[in-house]
């Protein structure tokens, strides 16, 4: 098996890992989840016509005022959303697995993280990292 062989199987196992799994559950769900959609749709509306006062002469700062308002409630209900929370987990824990994946190549090759990097995993460690736990 070559190395563009061996990527593609490790590819696949990645694919069929739960981690994986999971994150693009919670990414097919935040895509198409309608009241998610509304509020984004409506924050891009808004950050647009911020934009679009902030590009006059004589900016109207009530105006201002409101939409920055709306665009900071419309954030909070987008980030605090469940379906955006388990989609967020979802996208850190999938990072972790592809990072994880990495750090191994990248001991498999080295034997050790080049220029001496931690890797946050002890177990990769030969000693004297100084690596806090």
């Amino acid at each position: 098996m070559n190395i563009r062989e061996s990527a593609k199987a490790l590819g696949e196992l990645i694919k069929e890992d739960p981690v994986t799994v999971a994150y693009f559950e919670a990414s097919d769900a935040y895509k198409k989840d309608p009241e998610l959609k509304k509020l984004i749709f409506e924050y891009n509306v808004q950050q647009a016509a911020l934009q679009e006062e902030y590009a006059k002469p004589e900016k109207d700062q009530k105006m201002i005022d409101a939409v920055n308002g709306r665009v900071k409630d419309l954030f909070d209900e987008i980030t605090n959303s469940e379906v955006y929370q388990t989609y967020l987990n979802a996208q850190n824990a999938m990072n972790e697995l592809i990072d994880s994946v990495n750090r191994q190549i990248t001991m498999s090759i080295f034997g050790s993280m080049p220029d001496g990097g931690c890797t946050h995993d002890c177990s990769s460690c030969h000693g004297g990292c100084g690596h806090e736990h």
